[in-house]
């Protein structure tokens, strides 16, 4: 008899999993039992797509596991085992203890915070989920995002601001006399009396759009002549090369009012700037689905709501493998 003969075909009511996430959290806490693995094969064999989903879902744990160890969660083993296929056949939103050993690997870097060498240069840090408004002794005011930090200098004149990590939104109290001026990244930012954003979230590229007035750019953009940015304009600056477009003034920096507002973002750029104000990571897993683009509004004081959101325009579920770990897919 052979391996499809003695379990069955799946049936979209049945209690088994029916994706890879599911099933690499019931196959954790239960490694050894011959059931389930001949469950699991049925299921892999079922179509094309259920080797590639487990090849890159595997991948992704993987790389999770190197970065730190992973903590077991010791449990009776039938205990285990009723509570895992319960949870996944009557919630497919929610996973048993297995994602203890999930999402032990990424609960550190959700909860550490930035390193200790950032810490040491830098004058306010943010933490997830924190959102921080200082204002400076010139009367200028930083909001810094989640996940953000800044150092600056006021003294003999200079008014200096370095973005060492994350998103600012800058309203500057204008002083012809004394600059302000922001570094971030090898660009340098100049006011000329005005509310602007500096955005160095994503890896090797930052990027300033301006609500109010006009800064001049320099450094790693024009060592030169200075280029000159007004309301409703942005300027990323990537890896050499740089590009100009045009924004609503109105939509600089809505996310210190709470808001995320975005035009044809992919999928996985929409959870980026999710997962920071998120209890813990987020993850989007699929190819097809991190590369989907999307346009809207989400409300970043509510980020799992948000994701709930994206998740339903995408034909998407969401994951609540622990507090500290959620993941998007289909």
């Amino acid at each position: 008899m052979t391996v499809h003969e003695d379990v069955g075909a799946f049936s979209p009511d049945s209690e088994w999993p029916q994706d890879a996430t599911e099933w690499l959290m019931l196959l954790r806490e239960e490694p050894d039992d011959a059931e389930i693995r001949a469950r699991f094969e049925v299921w892999r064999s079922a179509s094309p797509d259920h080797p590639r989903d487990w090849e890159e879902i595997t991948h992704t744990m993987g790389v999770l596991r190197r970065v730190t160890p992973v903590v077991e969660v010791p449990v009776g083993r039938q205990v285990r085992r009723r509570s895992v296929i319960q949870r996944i056949g009557l919630g497919r939103g929610r996973v048993g203890l297995a994602a203890f050993s999930l999402a032990a690997s990424v609960v550190l870097l959700a909860f550490l915070g930035p390193d200790i060498a950032l810490r040491l240069r830098a004058d306010s840090v943010t933490g997830r989920q924190e959102v921080r408004t200082i204002v400076l002794v010139d009367g200028s005011q930083i909001v810094l995002a989640p996940q953000s930090a800044i150092a600056s200098r006021f003294e003999n004149g200079r008014r200096e601001v370095r973005l060492l990590k994350g998103e600012a939104l800058f309203t500057v109290r204008h002083d012809a006399a004394h600059p302000f001026t922001v570094f971030a990244r090898g660009l340098t930012v100049t006011d000329v009396g005005t509310v602007f954003d500096v955005d160095a979230q994503d890896a090797g590229r930052v990027t300033v759009a301006v609500r109010e007035g006009q800064v001049s750019l320099g450094g790693i953009v024009s060592e030169h002549s200075p280029i000159l940015l007004g309301a409703g304009e942005e300027l990323s600056a990537r890896d050499g090369t740089t590009e100009t477009r045009t924004v609503a003034s109105t939509e600089v920096g809505t996310w210190a009012q709470g808001k995320l507002v975005v035009h044809d973002w992919s999928v996985s750029a929409v959870v980026a700037r999710l997962s920071p104000y998120a209890p813990g990571p987020i993850m989007v897993y699929g190819k097809t689905l991190a590369a989907e683009c999307v346009t809207g509004i989400y409300t970043l004081t509510d980020p799992q709501g948000a994701l709930r959101t994206l998740a339903d325009g995408q034909n998407a579920r969401v994951v609540h493998a622990t507090p500290w770990l959620t993941i998007l897919h289909r």
